[in-house]
Parts: C-alpha cells; structure tokens; sequence
C-alpha cells in the first residue's frame, strides 16, 4: 500500500510540473504572436522598410526566364512594371495574394507589365504559378536568385512599383504601393 501511495504522489508531482511548464510555453508563445503581428501591423522594427529596395533606388540588372520560357528583364516589363515576391510556405503571401491578382488582372499593360516572381522550385511553386500566370509573368527562382538580389527582396511578401528603373515604392503590405501605383496611372494615360 506503501508504493501505491508513492507513486501516486510521484505521478502527482510529474503532473504539476508538466502543467507549469506547458503553461509557461503557451504564455511565451503568445507573447511571440503579439510581437510578430505588430511588427507586421506597423512596420516597427524594420520588417517593412527592409522587405526591398526602397522608394528612390535604382532596380539592379537581372535575366531571368519565365515559366513559359520567354526571357524576362526589367526591359522587357516596360516603364512602370507592378512586381510582386511571394514564398509558397509564407502565410502573409496567401493572405495578399488574392489582392495582388485581382488588382494585377485590371491593371492597364495587362500581364506584361505585371511581374510575379515565386521562391522555390517548379513543383512547389506549382500553385502560386497556377494563381498568378493569367494575370503576370510568373518567373520562379531559389531564394536568392537573380529578380530577389536586383530587387534587394530579404522577406515576403513583397511588393514593389518601379518607374523607368526606380523605386517609385515597395513593401510589405500591397496597400501603399496600389495606391501610388494609381496616383501614377491616370499622368501615364
């Protein structure tokens, strides 16, 4: 009887220990959501303002080649190129994707003047390609490959609005890009 009290107490005391422990991870883990998502909401901490290149910067050189095989530069994106920077294991990229398509599907110059650049490979970006190909030129590369160095990209999503090879805007959130994206519109006719 001795034992069964012993170890009744042991498990006891296992159990209390493993319920403060869980609870102070759970605790932790709520703080680390209520960070990341002001740092998403505002762009503290420079997530948004080191996403890409910002307003005013020159748009590097790069050659790439789109997933029709037609080759792909900022030459041939015309002057006032809409690029888009999406991961297919990036939770923010599928909550702004339906935003990006739609916009880009009626945006004048049509797909040709409308970017969308995946990270991965072929088979994984194979969705993303799928979505975005009706509305852009969908280009798919590794982390780090030629359109995300040209475009200083170190996040995603990303956005970015080049004007006669510059930065005219570029972030995180779609919003502000649109927005001056159609500012410009209307003075390009």
């Amino acid at each position: 009887m001795a034992y069964v009290a012993a170890a009744a107490v042991l498990l006891g005391l296992l159990l209390v220990t493993n319920l403060i422990l869980t609870v102070g991870v759970i605790r932790r883990l709520r703080e680390h959501t209520t960070e990341l998502a002001a740092l998403r909401d505002n762009g503290s901490g420079g997530v948004d303002a080191d996403v890409a290149m910002p307003a005013g910067s020159p748009v590097g050189g790069f050659d790439a080649t789109s997933v029709t095989d037609l080759p792909v530069s900022l030459a041939t994106l015309g002057e006032r190129p809409l690029v888009g920077f999406f991961s297919p294991h990036c939770q923010p990229c599928k909550e702004r994707l339906p935003a990006f398509v739609e916009y880009a599907g009626t945006r004048p110059g049509g797909r040709d003047a409308v970017l969308a650049v995946t990270i991965g490979g072929r088979e994984e970006t194979a969705a993303l390609a799928e979505l975005l190909g009706p509305v852009a030129t969908v280009v798919v590369e590794p982390d780090q490959g030629p359109v995300q160095r040209a475009f200083g990209v170190s996040g995603f999503p990303a956005f970015v609005l080049v004007e006669e090879g510059v930065v005219a805007a570029s972030g995180f959130d779609l919003a502000p890009v649109l927005d001056r994206d159609a500012v410009a519109l209307p003075a390009t006719g």
